[in-house]
């Protein structure tokens, strides 16, 4: 009888730091391994310089989640960790397709932030008014440039 009662004494303990600690060993593999594992994958791809939104998001989501896990806010840390993992792999399947060139340039990145080509265009009206101030009438012509530098 002594003898099982003692084994049952031992168990309390353990079984109560396993409980306890089930928060940072969520951590260690959601955040931790796979989101860290995820941004670095990401970055080793170029993600930085190709899928630049995707991977700072991803970047910025992990700090947070590190962060968080700092303030035991468990459940909010793994949800972050888990954005950050999302997005991470976003990051690194848009930056091997724009190595490949299976995604064009965006507008920002292409011919137009170097100056060739550009958008042009006129605009014509006339404005008139009538009140007790003053009678005016207003009539002109507009020429509008976007772009192209010329």
């Amino acid at each position: 009888m002594f003898r099982n009662t003692r084994s049952r004494l031992k168990l309390i303990p353990v079984l109560a730091v396993l409980a306890a600690g089930c928060g940072p060993f969520g951590y260690l593999k959601k955040v931790a391994k796979e989101a860290s594992r995820a941004v670095a994958d990401a970055e080793a791809v170029g993600a930085e310089e190709h899928a630049p939104y995707e991977y700072w998001g991803a970047v910025t989501y992990l700090e947070q989640a590190k962060i968080l896990m700092g303030y035991s806010e468990y459940e909010r840390s793994f949800d972050y960790g888990e954005r950050a993992k999302q997005l991470a792999e976003e990051a690194k399947k848009k930056a091997e397709l724009r190595k490949r060139g299976g995604i064009e340039e965006t507008l920002d990145e292409g011919a137009q932030a170097e100056g060739e080509g550009g958008a042009e265009g006129s605009a014509e009206g006339d404005a008139s008014a009538s009140g007790d101030i003053g009678d005016g009438e207003v009539s002109g012509k507009a020429e509008v440039s976007i772009g192209g530098g010329k």
